[in-house]
């Protein structure tokens, strides 16, 4: 009866902590952290890991540097779990209302051709507000207190030409004007994202009023009460939003 031999084991020869030091510092010196590349050298990591890693705290600091971004929130742009261009609208977004909150046309000291329910115009000086009117005193006339309601739309005297061109009118709409609606939540809504949007990208859009006044321009500026749009050129007109029936893309 044979016996069967034992199988030769298989030396495996580790390499020597020179070695292993000598891999690391070689990666140390082409840009590596040193404990990575002792990861590395030692093989706890992956080298298209360690890559990988530093690539992404190289992207996240530039993220940091350039956008201002919390580390954490630019790891996780860099990461792919959040989209940088939102995170910078959400900014702009916030940067324009906080600039834009309080913004009205309707100051004291303005002067102004008013656009009122009933189709009537008004000019003059503004020379007293509250929260709900606007007291104007006509070029050749006494002061007049307007409930802030009536008011559809506001323009500088001076571009008067341009603006009445830039006044166009929805016959269909006209025929049934809708008075003012004191109800906020009964009139039309257009949020400020979406006003915001239209800012950002510089699209025209064409505004509707209540008693069938269009308008088309570029969003310049929009406040909790009025939206400013460049109409031909220089001209603003100043739209009330409680005064909107429809806004659409022009």
């Amino acid at each position: 009866m044979t016996q069967e031999r034992p199988s030769a084991r298989r030396t495996v020869r580790r390499p020597s902590p020179e070695s292993l030091k000598a891999k690391a510092d070689a990666l140390h010196k082409d840009g590596m952290p040193f404990q990575m590349a002792m990861a590395v050298a030692h093989g706890r990591m992956d080298l298209s890991e360690a890559l990988e890693r530093m690539s992404r705290k190289d992207k996240v600091n530039r993220l940091v540097e350039d956008h201002d971004l919390t580390r954490a929130l630019a790891t996780q742009v860099a990461m792919g779990h959040v989209d940088l261009e939102i995170i910078l609208r959400r900014r702009r977004l916030k940067e324009h209302r906080d600039e834009n909150r309080d913004r009205s046309v309707l100051e004291v000291g303005n002067r102004l051709t008013l656009g009122l329910h009933g189709r009537r115009l008004v000019t003059g000086t503004v020379v007293d507000t509250s929260p709900y009117s606007v007291t104007i005193k006509p070029d050749d006339g006494e002061p007049e207190e307007i409930h802030k309601l009536q008011i559809k739309l506001a323009y500088s005297p001076d571009d008067w030409k341009r603006a009445k061109k830039a006044i166009r009118t929805d016959k269909n709409l006209a025929k049934s004007p809708r008075e003012p609606i004191p109800r906020p939540q009964d009139r039309y809504g257009c949020s400020d994202k979406r006003l915001f949007s239209y800012v950002d990208r510089g699209e025209e859009i064409v505004v509707t009023l209540l008693e069938g006044e269009v308008v088309r321009g570029k969003v310049l500026w929009f406040s909790r009460y009025e939206i400013a749009l460049q109409v031909r050129g220089e001209t603003d007109i100043v739209v009330l939003r409680h005064a909107l029936h429809d806004v659409q893309i022009g």
